[in-house]
């Protein structure tokens, strides 16, 4: 069996602006997608996630990856909504799984059974797409840039996200602190500290709106709005904080404020931003956010003292302390 482990990714700063050429600066994560790979002699692959199998004949594999890219071209020309082009979340993995192949100059499309093993939430904004595509990529591929790899796994991750930036990709595939800017990244040191103690996320459930939904509604009401220059001096800011270990619960917030400005922050997470001010700390959307309904995906909160669960939050909403993944996508064994 050979398996292969990808982190997740939080945004720190940036989310949305990077997308019009702002800075955005994220942390990969100690939470994982683990893919395990076991070969088999039968003419397919099988998918095996969340209680359910999809099974695709190694002979139908070129022909759904060339409907997929169909699909795109139609979607970049306004002919689809990017919730079209994905008829299942499987033929993400048997696109990216084709992709290996293709890029590594390889002949066979594997055969056997994949699984699944995550701890990254779906939908949260927390790389679940990109971390499960750089481990199809490295599990299947013989990539040995790291620049391509984060290509691929861009490439791949289109289909699901329309026009996003490169911050997902770069983060899950690099490891540690990452910088993107006019799709250029870059890995950042942080202090032996790194962010230091009272830093948490919080998952509000998956969004009503996908990535792609809100990527696509910001775009319209502010693609040539003054605001993404707000967001870049306030990234730029909290990069300098970060060298320098200077607080940033007061960056935070005003993150926080701006992306409640592009209507992606909903509003139990408004309120729950406010409680957390009123504890002396600071909240923010760490990802897309959602355009519609209650939840919206990961927030960062930072607290003075104490942990998420001494203040009121929902019942359904969990935490963690926020960790940093150094390492990036990696393969844990290889037995054949």
């Amino acid at each position: 069996m050979r398996i292969a482990c990808a982190p997740g990714k939080v945004i720190l700063s940036g989310e949305h602006a990077v997308v019009y050429g702002a800075p955005a600066l994220a942390l990969a994560v100690d939470r994982h997608m683990r893919v395990f790979y076991e070969p088999d002699r039968l003419p397919r692959l099988s998918w095996h996630a969340q209680e359910r199998t999809h099974v695709l004949g190694l002979d139908k594999f070129a022909a759904l990856r060339r409907r997929l890219d169909s699909h795109f071209e139609r979607y970049l020309r306004g002919e689809l909504s990017i919730t079209d082009i994905l008829k299942k979340p499987a033929e993400l993995a048997f696109y990216a799984v084709d992709m290996a192949r293709l890029v590594s100059g390889l002949d066979a499309i594997p055969r056997g059974s994949v699984k699944i093993d995550s701890d990254i939430p779906i939908g949260a904004g927390m790389g679940s797409s990109a971390a499960l595509i750089a481990a199809l990529l490295k599990l299947f591929g013989h990539i040995d840039s790291d620049d391509e790899l984060v290509r691929q796994v861009h490439h791949c991750e289109r289909l699901q996200h329309g026009r996003g930036s490169l911050i997902d990709a770069a983060t899950v595939c690099l490891g540690g602190l990452v910088r993107l800017r006019d799709g250029e990244y870059s890995r950042q040191t942080l202090s032996e500290t790194g962010l230091g103690e009272g830093w948490f996320w919080v998952f509000t459930g998956t969004p009503a709106a996908s990535t792609g939904a809100c990527v696509e509604q910001v775009r319209r009401g502010f693609e040539h709005s003054s605001i993404w220059s707000e967001f870049s001096e306030l990234t730029t800011r909290f990069e300098t904080a970060l060298s320098e270990g200077q607080p940033l619960c007061e960056l935070v917030r005003a993150n926080h404020h701006l992306l409640s400005r592009l209507g992606v922050v909903p509003a139990p997470l408004q309120r729950f931003a406010e409680q957390v001010e009123q504890h002396g700390g600071a909240a923010k959307i760490a990802g897309a956010g959602s355009v519609s309904g209650d939840s919206g995906g990961l927030m960062l909160v930072w607290l003075p003292e104490g942990t998420p669960a001494q203040l009121n939050m929902p019942y359904d909403w969990h935490w963690g302390e926020l960790k940093e993944d150094s390492q990036g996508v990696r393969l844990l064994d290889d037995q054949g």
